[in-house]
C-alpha cells in the first residue's frame, strides 16, 4: 500500500510540472521534428513511411517512424507536448515559452554541408533564431 502512494504521489508531481522551464533541441535530422518541411530543400520526411507509428500517425518531417530521442527525453521531463519546429506555424509567441527545436537534417557544423542539399538552415541560421527568440523573451 504504502509503494502504491509513494508510486501515485510521483505521478501528480510528474503531471504537475516538467522538470525543466523549457527544452531548446540543436542538431540534424536525428533530432529534427519539421523544420525542413516549409524551407526549399531536397532533406525532407514529411511523407509516408515516416510518421507511421507516431502518436499522430502522419507524417511531422521527423527522420523516422515514431518519436526522436529528444521526444522520449521531453516525456521523461514531464512536459505534455513535444518542443515544436521553430520555423514551423506553431511556434510562435507563447508557444516558444516551452521550448523550440532548432535541429535540421543535413544541417551540420560546417554550412558547406547544408549548401550541398539546398538547406537554408545551416549552423549560421541555427544561431540567428536562437538570437531572434533570445530577443524576444529579453
Amino acid at each position: 500500500m504504502v509503494g502504491s502512494l509513494m508510486f501515485l504521489e510521483l505521478m501528480v508531481v510528474m503531471e504537475a510540472q516538467p522538470l525543466v522551464p523549457s527544452m531548446f533541441i540543436f542538431g540534424d535530422s536525428v533530432v529534427d521534428v519539421g523544420n525542413n518541411n516549409d524551407i526549399y530543400t531536397i532533406v525532407k520526411a514529411n511523407f509516408p513511411p515516416y510518421g507511421r507509428d507516431f502518436t499522430t500517425h502522419k507524417p511531422t518531417g521527423r527522420f523516422c517512424n515514431g518519436k526522436l530521442a529528444t521526444d522520449f527525453t521531453a516525456e521523461n521531463l514531464g512536459f505534455t507536448s513535444y518542443p515544436q519546429a521553430y520555423l514551423s506555424k506553431k511556434a510562435k509567441g507563447k508557444n516558444l515559452l516551452t521550448g523550440a527545436n532548432f535541429a535540421s537534417a543535413a544541417s551540420g557544423y560546417y554550412d558547406g554541408t547544408a549548401k550541398l542539399y539546398a538547406n537554408r538552415s545551416d549552423t549560421s541560421m541555427c544561431c540567428a533564431y536562437i538570437r531572434d527568440t533570445n530577443d524576444m523573451y529579453t
